[in-house]
C-alpha cells in the first residue's frame, strides 16, 4: 500500500477522527477517505496542504519523511483522566482566584464585612493591620488561581497535539471562556486596584487594556471555531465589540473629565465657592465609569454567549 495512504489512516486514528468526520472537514465523501486508506484512490494534490493542516503535521510528515506516523491513539481511560484533571484545574483555578478577590473586596483595606465578622474591640486596635493581612492573602490567591488555569491549559494543550478533537475542543472553549469572563469581573469589579501596582495611572486604564487583551483570547477562539466548520455571527462580533468600544471611550472621557476638574478646583482662589459644582461633576463622572464597566465587561459576554450557543451542536 502507498506510503501516504498509510499515513492518513495512521493520522486520522491517531487524532481520534472518524473517516466520516475527517471527510467533513474536508468537504468530501467519507467513501472518498476509505478509498483513499484501502489504497484505491490517491488525494488530489490540492487536498494534500488541507490534509496535513487539519492533522497538524508538515506535508513531508504526510508523505512519510522522517519518523514513521504511529496510529496509536491516546487510551480511552487516559483521555478520560486528561480531561477530568483539565477540568479540576481549570474549576478550581477559577474558583480560588474569585475567592481571592472576594476577601480582598469585602476583607481587605477597603472591606466592609471584616468588622462584622470579626471581634468588633480587637478589628478596631488592629484594623490597619488586620485589613492588610486579608488584602495580601487575597492577593495571592488570586495569582494562585491565575498560575494554575495557566498551567492547565498548557498541559491539556500538551496532551492533544497536534490536534484536538471537536468535542474537546469545545470543552476547551467552554472552561476557557467562562474563566476569561471571570477574571474580567476581577479586574474590573472585585480587585481593580490589584493592576495599579503603585502606578498613578487611574485603575480604570489598566482594566480596559487588560479586558481588551481577554476578548482577543476569546475572538482568536472565535476564529479556531470557524476554521473547524462552526460558523459564528459577524454582525454579534460587532456589536459586541461596539458595546465594549462605547465602554473604553466614555471610561477615557470620564476620567479627563474628572482630572480636568480636579485641577481646575487646585487651581481656583475660590475654592469654596467653586466646590459644589466640582463635587458634582466628580459625582456624575463616577456614575458614568461604573456604567463603562459594565459595558466593557459586556463585551466578552456576549462573545462567549454566542460561542455557547453555536458549540451546543458538538
Amino acid at each position: 500500500m502507498n506510503i501516504l495512504c498509510e499515513n492518513i489512516r495512521a493520522l486520522r486514528k491517531k487524532n481520534g477522527l472518524t473517516q466520516k468526520e475527517l471527510a467533513e472537514k474536508l468537504e468530501i465523501s467519507d467513501k472518498t477517505v476509505s478509498r483513499w486508506e484501502s489504497g484505491v484512490q490517491l488525494p488530489e494534490a490540492s487536498l494534500i496542504p488541507q490534509l496535513a493542516a487539519v492533522f497538524g503535521v508538515s506535508i513531508d510528515e504526510l508523505y512519510g519523511v522522517g519518523k514513521p506516523v504511529s496510529e496509536e491513539p491516546v487510551s480511552e481511560n487516559d483521555d478520560r483522566r486528561t480531561i477530568l484533571d483539565y477540568k479540576i484545574w481549570m474549576i478550581a483555578g477559577t474558583l480560588f482566584s474569585l475567592l481571592g478577590s472576594l476577601l480582598y473586596r469585602y476583607f481587605g483595606s477597603a472591606g466592609t464585612l471584616a468588622p462584622n465578622l470579626i471581634d468588633a474591640e480587637y478589628y478596631n486596635t488592629a484594623k490597619g493591620a488586620t485589613a492588610d493581612i486579608f488584602a495580601f492573602v487575597g492577593i495571592i490567591a488570586i495569582f494562585v488561581g491565575l498560575f494554575t488555569v495557566i498551567i492547565a491549559k498548557v498541559r491539556f494543550a500538551g496532551a492533544y497535539k497536534p490536534y484536538m478533537p471537536d468535542p474537546v475542543f469545545a470543552l476547551n472553549v467552554r472552561l476557557t471562556g467562562a474563566s476569561i469572563l471571570v477574571f474580567a469581573v476581577i479586574l474590573m469589579k472585585t480587585a481593580p486596584e490589584i493592576l495599579s501596582f503603585g502606578f498613578t495611572v487611574p485603575r480604570q486604564i489598566y482594566g480596559c487594556i487588560f479586558v481588551a487583551a481577554l476578548t482577543g483570547v476569546l475572538l482568536w477562539y472565535r476564529r479556531q471555531m470557524n476554521k473547524r466548520g462552526i460558523t459564528l455571527s459577524k454582525p454579534v462580533a460587532a456589536v459586541a465589540l461596539s458595546v465594549g468600544g462605547i465602554g473604553i471611550a466614555a471610561t477615557v472621557i470620564a476620567l479627563i473629565w474628572r482630572e480636568s476638574m480636579t485641577v481646575a478646583t487646585a487651581m481656583s482662589e475660590s475654592i469654596n465657592s467653586f466646590s459644589s459644582e466640582s463635587m458634582a461633576i466628580v459625582s456624575v463622572a463616577a456614575v458614568i465609569l461604573s456604567v463603562a464597566d459594565w459595558l466593557i465587561l459586556a463585551m466578552p459576554v456576549i462573545l462567549y454567549i454566542e460561542m455557547l450557543i453555536r458549540l451546543r451542536k458538538i
